[in-house]
């Protein structure tokens, strides 16, 4: 955070189909080896990035203006410097891109804190399930007019194929607000923020087009 304004946070997040996708930035105090520093600069990168972005939501243009976020450079922030954004829970959250608008993203959840969170209820699916448990979910991510439709084709808890609708409980999960008690569903568009009018995916990187 800079200058006293909230970043953005990175679309398609865990939050967002987040948050939210996390480790501390460096886990043993003392000087940091080269690979630290090259993941703090890269997470750098993507924050100055973020700011721009925001900016951008602010300023007035007729033509479109684009910002390109590398897909390792998503993956640092996350790791880093996006730590505070993530809901209470999730940790080690990774993103790949690759062709055709294909995502995975995957994320370490605390199955337990759910469970321990939500009224006993025999048809949740989320009340059968415990522990730190890797989830990764791969799909499509279409984007037009300022909007973004999520093609969810897989999802899979510790390697394990589960229904999309496990994804879906837990997206609402850490979506929901005392504005939007029901939270995000992952079937339906989703608004993009800031002003964003489209996402043009490639392998390894995003372009956000404002």
């Amino acid at each position: 955070m800079r200058g006293g304004r909230a970043l953005p946070q990175p679309v398609g997040c865990p939050s967002s189909l987040g948050a939210a996708l996390l480790l501390v930035l460096l886990s043993v105090p003392g000087a940091a080896q080269p690979s630290d520093l090259a993941q703090v600069a890269a997470g750098v990168r993507l924050e100055a990035k973020l700011t721009k972005i925001l900016d951008f939501s602010q300023a007035r243009g007729l033509e479109p203006r684009l910002t390109v976020l590398e897909e390792d450079e998503i993956n640092a922030y996350l790791g880093q410097q996006g730590v505070p954004l993530l809901p209470e829970g999730l940790t080690q959250p990774e993103l790949t891109i690759g062709d055709n608008g294909q995502v995975e993203a995957a994320v370490v959840v605390d199955l337990d804190r759910i469970r321990e969170s939500r009224a006993p209820n025999w048809l949740d699916p989320l009340q059968y399930l415990g522990g730190l448990l890797p989830i990764t979910a791969s799909g499509r991510i279409r984007s037009a007019d300022g909007l973004a439709h999520l093609e969810i084709e897989d999802v899979a808890i510790d390697g394990v194929s589960v229904p999309i609708s496990v994804l879906q409980e837990l997206v609402q999960h850490y979506t929901r607000t005392p504005d939007q008690p029901n939270g995000t569903r992952i079937d339906e568009p989703l608004p993009l923020p800031y002003g964003i009018v489209g996402l043009r995916l490639a392998p390894g990187r995003a372009v956000i087009v404002q």
